[in-house]
C-alpha cells in the first residue's frame, strides 16, 4: 500500500499470519492486516478462550460456595434423589418444592419441627441446602444453632479477625441460612437476645432461613413452643418469616 492509494479504495494486503495476499479496503493505519480466514480463526480461538475462562471462574465460585456452606460431611451427599420419599411423603414433597422454587428475595422461611427426635428433619434440611447450593447456585450456610452460639461466645475472648458483629454479618448474609436444632440450649437472657438478633437481622434483610427444632412454632395444648426456648421476640419474627411454611414431622425414630 502506497501513500498514493486513496482511503476507502481496495488494496492488496499480505496477511501477517498466513502470508497470503488478500484484498482489503484502505483505511490507513486501521487497514485490516489479517485475511478473513485467519480473522475468523482468531475470533473463534478468542471466543473459546473466553468461554473456558468463564467456566473456570464459575467452577472457582462454586468451589468457594461449597467451602463457605460448611455442610457437614455426613450430609454433603444427601439429596432428594438419594432419599426415600415414602418415609414422610408429605414433608418430602413440600421440602422439595421449597428447594426447587427457592429465590432468596421471594421465598418465605421454612420451619421443620417434631416433638420427637430422629424423624428426618435434618435430613430434609440437608436436601434443601444441597439443592439450593448445587442446582440453584445460591450462597448457602448450614449451621448448627449451638455451634453458632459457641462461635459468638468465642469472639468475646479470642483475638481473631472477627468480633460478634462481624461474625453475624458474615453468617447472616448468605442467600439461605439453615439453622439446625434451634432451641436445644437452656434459655438465658443472652441466648434470647442473640436469637432475637439473628432472626431480626434475617427478617430485615429479607432473606429466608430454614429452621429445624423439637418445639412447635405455634401454641397448642401440647405445651411449650419454640418461644419458651429462644424468646418470644425471636418466635414472633420466625412466625412472620415462615407464614404457612411449617411442617411437623411424625413417626418413629429413623436412627
Amino acid at each position: 500500500m502506497t501513500p498514493r492509494e486513496k482511503l476507502g479504495q481496495p488494496v492488496k494486503v499480505t496477511c501477517l499470519d498466513c502470508g497470503q495476499e488478500f484484498e482489503a479496503r484502505n483505511l490507513g493505519r486501521w487497514t485490516r492486516q489479517y485475511c478473513p480466514a485467519c480473522t475468523e480463526r482468531v475470533m473463534q480461538e478468542e471466543e473459546a478462550e473466553r468461554q473456558q475462562e468463564e467456566r473456570e471462574a464459575a467452577t472457582s465460585r462454586q468451589r468457594e460456595r461449597i467451602f463457605q456452606a460448611k455442610i457437614p460431611e455426613l450430609w454433603r451427599n444427601t439429596t432428594f434423589e438419594t432419599s426415600d420419599p415414602a418415609i414422610n411423603r408429605v414433608a418430602f414433597n413440600r421440602c422439595r418444592e421449597y428447594a426447587e422454587t427457592f429465590d432468596p428475595r421471594k421465598s418465605n422461611s421454612l420451619y421443620l419441627f417434631s416433638l420427637k427426635y430422629g424423624t428426618g428433619k435434618t435430613h430434609l434440611a440437608a436436601c434443601i441446602a444441597n439443592y439450593v447450593l448445587h442446582e440453584k447456585k445460591f450462597n448457602v450456610r448450614y449451621q448448627k444453632a449451638r455451634d453458632l452460639l459457641l462461635d459468638i461466645r468465642r469472639t468475646y475472648s479470642d483475638r481473631g479477625d472477627l468480633d460478634e458483629a462481624g461474625l453475624l454479618d458474615r453468617v447472616l448474609s448468605f442467600d439461605l441460612l439453615v439453622l439446625d436444632d434451634v432451641g436445644i440450649d437452656q434459655p438465658s437472657q443472652w441466648l434470647v437476645s442473640t436469637y432475637w438478633t439473628v432472626f431480626d437481622r434475617r427478617m430485615e434483610m429479607g432473606l429466608p432461613v430454614v429452621v429445624t427444632a423439637n418445639y412447635n412454632l405455634f401454641e397448642t395444648e401440647k405445651g411449650m413452643t419454640i418461644g419458651d426456648r429462644i424468646g418470644f421476640g425471636a418466635e414472633s419474627r420466625l412466625r412472620k418469616m415462615c407464614g404457612e411454611n411449617v411442617i411437623e414431622f411424625k413417626g418413629k425414630d429413623l436412627r
